[in-house]
């Protein structure tokens, strides 16, 4: 008589499949913090690159002016003074096609009853935690001085013409013919390296997304087309 076999698995088996399991689950967890950061810098500059093209939206379908207004930068990532983590903007339709004195943020709302009542999508801030555009560990950096706005009274603001073109100076462009803002992978700069993705804005209002951590001859060639938008 053939005896009955034992189905089932030695020890030894249920601790090498038991650490292949932990194996892996450390990889995916390191995979994760490496990506979830990057992940993150990104969509802020891509957040920031859809407010453009929504003001720039604005501004032509209202026939006034737009604005993107950088208001606050990260003081952890930037030389200048800054006050909150993280980075802070607002974006708002003027009362006029050239020269506006008044602003309503977006959403636009003050045709009806001539008061701004909505600012939900108008005042974006990515450092506040307990609000609806919070990026973890993303820093604004200052953008400087090099953003001097249209007229007088209008500083650090990015301002769309009812045309639809960037209506800044030239003396705010680069000599390459754009305005940049620049965002920090945080969590990448603590260990002493440098992880960004730079906006950039053409006076025609195109924009542009870049990463420098990925460059080949000195130039930027990860983002979009230098002739296209996103």
């Amino acid at each position: 008589m053939v005896p009955l076999r034992r189905a089932g698995f030695t020890l030894v088996e249920v601790m090498v499949v038991v650490a292949i399991i932990a194996i892996m689950a450390s990889l995916a967890i390191w995979s994760t913090a490496e990506l979830l950061p990057r992940w993150r810098t990104r969509e802020a500059a891509m957040l920031f690159a859809n407010n453009l093209q929504e003001c720039r939206a604005a501004a032509v379908q209202t026939g006034k002016e737009c604005m993107v207004w950088l208001i606050d930068c990260d003081d952890d990532v930037s030389g200048a003074s800054c006050s909150d983590q993280g980075g802070v903007w607002y974006i708002a339709v003027g009362d006029k096609n050239r020269d506006s004195s008044t602003w309503d943020y977006l959403p636009y709302d003050s045709e009806a009853d001539g008061t701004d009542d909505d600012q939900a999508l108008g005042i974006i801030d990515i450092g506040d935690s307990g609000g609806p555009f919070y990026l973890h560990e993303v820093g604004l950096e200052h953008w400087g001085s090099s953003i001097g706005g249209p007229g007088s009274g209008n500083a650090d603001r990015i301002i769309f013409s009812p045309r639809g073109f960037v209506s800044n100076p030239a003396s705010d462009f680069s000599t390459l013919g754009y305005i940049q803002v620049i965002f920090h992978n945080k969590i990448v700069r603590d260990r002493g390296g440098t992880e960004t993705y730079s906006v950039s804005i053409t006076r025609s209002g195109m924009t542009r997304i870049d990463s420098a951590y990925t460059q080949e001859y000195g130039g930027l060639v990860s983002g979009t087309a230098a002739d296209s938008s996103e």
